[in-house]
């Protein structure tokens, strides 16, 4: 008889916990209220073609130049983004800014890196501001509530040439600036000071 209940206890102990490790945290009303189709969603006669035509025109290139597949897939989980966005809302309502987004921007591991995979590409997250009428990655750390510090500034600091913001530093993007060439030059003496970007996602290929 003791065997026969402590048999099911031990059942009703592993019902319940199958319960609750099955359970799915349920959504607040406001998570679920007004939630409609996002303009930006895709339909399947849009996205198939925009894969085919990476595969027959980016993929060949990059693998006859690389020696190998580079990155495809850039994954983040739920937590790593809400995380991130709700640290730069943060920041950006501390410092009186207005945070309009985020650039994703390619860039690729170094040989030497510390994190992620050599020579494979990745995303990386910069947030943006309005400035001029445009939509312009900022670096909410290095920002102050007195001065909204651009990536361009920080990453001139640095000896690099940021020529994304507008169509006039695209045009010259091939013209010597001394500054930017002098820091570059004097990068390892550089103070490494925390940025406002984002990565360390989990990149595939390679598996």
């Amino acid at each position: 008889m003791k065997n026969k209940l402590m048999l099911a206890f031990m059942a009703i102990a592993l019902t319940m916990v199958s319960c609750s490790q099955d359970r799915i945290e349920e959504p607040s009303q406001d998570e679920t209220a007004n939630v409609s189709r996002p303009y930006n969603a895709l339909n399947y006669l849009e996205l198939v073609p925009m894969l085919e035509h990476y595969d027959k025109t980016r993929k060949p290139v990059l693998e006859k130049a690389l020696g190998f597949e580079d990155t495809r897939m850039n994954y983040y989980s739920i937590e790593t983004l809400e995380n991130y966005i709700k640290y730069v809302k943060t920041l950006s309502r501390e410092k009186g800014i207005k945070f309009t987004g985020i650039n994703f921007v390619s860039a690729a591991y170094p040989e030497n890196t510390d994190h992620g995979v050599p020579n494979y590409q990745n995303l990386l997250f910069m947030p943006t501001t309005e400035i001029g009428g445009k939509n312009i990655c900022f670096d909410p750390v290095q920002s102050t509530s007195e001065k909204t510090v651009t990536v361009k500034e920080m990453l001139a600091s640095y000896g690099y040439n940021w020529v994304y913001d507008s169509k006039e530093d695209y045009d010259n993007r091939n013209k010597t600036n001394g500054l930017v060439k002098r820091n570059s030059q004097n990068r390892s003496k550089s103070t490494d000071v925390e940025s406002g970007a984002g990565n360390r996602g989990q990149i595939s290929p390679p598996y």
